[in-house]
């Protein structure tokens, strides 16, 4: 399984910024819902199909929120919590 990347949000908002090289599925999940993504079920997620560079995702929140990219040939992608 791919190493997914996470940031632990003490509270306020919390901006993912992804730069990508080819389109790509981005999405931000919050812990309930990154296991149900890990588990194959539907999934609830800030995002969608980008094909546009730079991602600017933006949530509030407390907890632990998940990065998901998958651009089905498992390319490398920057990103940046702010």
């Amino acid at each position: 399984m791919m190493n997914i990347p996470y940031y632990d949000n003490p509270g306020g908002s919390l901006t993912v910024t992804v730069q990508l090289q080819h389109q790509s599925d981005v999405f931000l999940v919050d812990e309930q819902n990154y296991q149900r993504y890990r588990s194959g079920r539907n999934f609830t997620y800030f995002g969608g199909n980008f094909s546009r560079t730079p991602v600017r995702i933006t949530v509030n929140g407390v907890g632990r929120w998940y990065l998901i990219v998958d651009n089905g040939s498992g390319e490398r992608y920057q990103y940046r919590w702010s």
